[in-house]
């Protein structure tokens, strides 16, 4: 299992730096996107010099120099007073080779990802993640906790009472909320409770704020990013329920003198949740991706915002989408490899990277 978990470990880093690298050059191929003000934009390519991106010349040719201050010079984009009537100095990239090895190293020896070019100028990228991911984190964590429970017994009830009415019911329920995407589904629950009702916030709060508010804000956007989730594990925990229910297996607990309620617990239960625990893990994973139109919708300052921030058009961020590339990616990965070992932890007799 030790040997089996290393080397997946070792391919996650590969399949991670191979997309990242892929990234990082596109991104040094597509045009750049400097802070507007002068100032910040000096301070900006200065870093770049810093961290080895860039290098920098100084113009002295008197000729050279009126035709940057007449604007004819296109290289110029880049050049900043050294002296206010004789002298410029210009930054140019280096090589895309010679820059990405110095991004390897910057990553891999100081965690430098590079600041931010528009969303906070000149802030480190991983300083505003810092920021922004504990409301993600915790929008996400309570919706698992919310979806969890009331998907298992739903499922349960749905498959003890199959084909009768609370069982089409819940069927019902189920293919009308797993139809409906969650952001649609927050703006029916903000008009009908925030506007129509003014019973919880209809965007989030201010920081500021202090009180009850932070907690009612989180009510609508947890709902939004539930009921999906809700109906997706009911109607699985149904299904797999459902086919334990009339196995064999369960037939022979029944004839040897188990109850009804015995066996369901004791064996159909545990035998459901071997396909159930890695579907978690899976609907985990795409509520953190899910919940980034979530936020940029309901206003919430977190990791989806701030990528969304970072891809607005004519103003690309880039640093910033990398980083944040980076932890989506690290976050799908990471999960299958926890759905293959949750596979051995429910059931011990799979054993992940075990020799015939």
């Amino acid at each position: 299992m030790l040997r089996y978990i290393i080397i997946r470990f070792i391919w996650i880093f590969i399949v991670l730096f191979t997309f990242l690298s892929i990234l990082f050059i596109t991104i040094r191929l597509v045009p750049e996107y400097p802070p507007t003000d002068k100032d910040q934009k000096e301070i900006y390519y200065e870093k770049l010099r810093a961290d080895g991106y860039y290098y920098t010349e100084v113009i002295k040719d008197p000729a050279e120099v009126a035709r940057i201050r007449r604007g004819q010079a296109e290289q110029c984009k880049k050049c900043f007073y050294k002296d206010e009537t004789t002298q410029y100095r210009v930054y140019k990239p280096v090589p895309i080779a010679t820059q990405y090895v110095r991004w390897v190293k910057n990553v891999l020896f100081h965690w430098n990802w590079g600041v931010s070019t528009r969303v906070m100028v000149n802030w480190g990228v991983f300083d505003l993640a810092k920021e922004r991911l504990p409301h993600t984190m915790k929008l996400n964590l309570i919706a698992l906790f919310v979806y969890m429970p009331i998907g298992f017994t739903f499922g349960i009830i749905a498959a003890l009472k199959k084909d009768k009415m609370i069982d089409n019911a819940i069927s019902l329920g189920v293919m009308i909320f797993i139809s409906i995407p969650n952001f649609v589904l927050l703006l029916i629950l903000i008009l009908i409770f925030g506007y129509g009702f003014h019973w919880l916030p209809s965007q989030w709060p201010a920081s500021d704020l202090k009180g009850a508010i932070q907690y009612t804000a989180l009510v609508l956007p947890v709902l939004a990013l539930s009921f999906g989730e809700i109906a997706y594990l009911t109607r699985l925990t149904r299904a797999e329920l459902t086919e334990v229910l009339t196995s064999e297996f369960l037939l022979l607990a029944r004839t040897k003198g188990l109850t009804r309620r015995q066996a369901v617990v004791r064996h159909a239960l545990r035998n459901s949740l071997v396909p159930l625990v890695p579907s978690i893990i899976f609907s985990f994973v795409s509520l953190v991706s899910g919940s980034m139109v979530i936020e940029r919708v309901y206003g919430i300052p977190g990791m989806g915002t701030l990528y969304f921030q970072a891809l607005t058009l004519n103003n690309m961020d880039y640093n910033v989408i990398l980083a944040l590339s980076a932890f989506y990616t690290s976050i799908s990965l990471f999960a299958i490899l926890l759905v293959d070992l949750s596979y051995g932890l429910v059931d011990p007799r799979i054993r992940m990277g075990a020799r015939k």
